[in-house]
């Protein structure tokens, strides 16, 4: 499961372990499944590159010409599992590219619902666990070096279309990239904004503090000059042709003036019952900073920080509150409402990456 940018505390290890308002919310998980064009294919990724230092692996999800073919592990006693036919033969034809960014201690399945519902709908999604900050790849040095995760994309996309088995399946000219929390930063950067050594000193002292401080302090990020030189070091991969945040952490130490000049559309997403995030120092302030004709940002109604992850049991709630109590907020509104917030996702971000 994911784990939110900002959240610190005792239970990060044992939750680790546990394995638009614009739209309407339409019903994607009824009849309308049965209509979709693709099935989901689903395969582990290892990129394949010159970096040896910190290697790279993950899950991909691409379309396949057997629509009938999805089905459901059972595996997790808290998590529905998405959709898949693992090792379906891919489809014929070129197919945006969408690549994700887990958040803060999280995953490749976090967003793996995404990755399948892109895939029926004719997407390619890939995504990697970032060495120092996903579930169980975590080393205090690799997440110092926070700055190393735009550069995973990055890589991620170089070898997706250089040497991999769907290079012949991508078109070039839409690849996008999308974040949850932690992730919703990493993207950012990849779109042109950059880490402020400046603001972060500034709105990481004194009191009431945004939480994006407390976790890039318990990391040591940006402690010492070349540490600070390597964060604002410009990302920014031009290949993008548009960025998701999914209710991002980490707008407070971005710089105004790279947010002012990002040059590719925008889709903020935030969550309205900000549960978890501050929407006025995050999403909102971000949405705000970036040029207001490339930028759509929806605050989703009544969605939480966790409403971008997958899919909790019904019985999910209960496992969590007698086993690790304080962790069930995971799971609340987690399962049928969850679905519909989903679905409005989706649909934002199939209208956003439309042709």
């Amino acid at each position: 499961m994911s784990i939110p940018i900002f959240r610190a505390g005792n239970r990060l290890r044992a939750i680790a372990l546990l394995a638009c308002a614009a739209l309407p919310a339409t019903a994607l998980h009824a009849a309308d499944e049965a209509a979709l064009p693709y099935g989901p294919g689903a395969a582990k990724l290892t990129v394949a590159d010159a970096r040896t230092d910190r290697l790279l692996s993950g899950d991909i999800w691409y379309p396949t010409g057997t629509p009938d073919i999805a089905v459901r592990a059972d595996k997790s006693k808290v998590w529905q599992l998405a959709l898949a036919d693992p090792g379906g033969r891919p489809a014929e034809g070129t197919f945006p590219l969408v690549v994700v960014s887990h958040g803060m201690y999280g995953n490749t399945q976090n967003q793996a619902w995404l990755g399948s519902a892109l895939a029926r709908r004719g997407y390619i999604v890939a995504m990697v666990n970032h060495p120092g900050t996903s579930s169980f790849l975590r080393d205090p040095d690799q997440a110092r070096e926070l700055w190393d995760r735009p550069v995973d994309v990055s890589r991620l996309i170089n070898f997706l279309i250089g040497d991999s088995d769907y290079r012949d399946r991508i078109d070039p000219a839409r690849i996008y990239a999308a974040g949850h929390s932690l992730g919703g930063f990493t993207v950012m950067l990849l779109a042109g904004a950059e880490f402020d050594p400046e603001r972060h000193a500034s709105v990481c002292s004194g009191d009431h503090l945004p939480i994006a401080c407390d976790v890039l302090a318990g990391w040591s990020v940006a402690e010492t000059d070349a540490d600070r030189k390597e964060m604002a070091r410009p990302r920014k991969d031009a290949r993008l042709a548009g960025a998701i945040s999914l209710d991002l952490g980490g707008t407070p130490v971005l710089s105004r003036a790279s947010l002012a000049a990002v040059d590719i559309p925008v889709l903020v997403l935030g969550s309205q019952r900000a549960d978890m995030l501050n929407q006025d120092v995050e999403s909102r302030a971000l949405a705000a900073a970036l040029p207001q004709d490339r930028v759509r940002h929806v605050e989703l109604e009544d969605a939480g920080h966790f409403d971008f992850m997958g899919v909790c049991k019904p019985g999910g709630f209960a496992i969590l509150a007698e086993h690790e109590p304080g962790d069930e907020i995971i799971c609340i509104k987690g399962t049928a409402e969850r679905v519909k917030q989903h679905d409005r996702i989706l649909a934002e971000i199939l209208r956003f990456t439309a042709p």
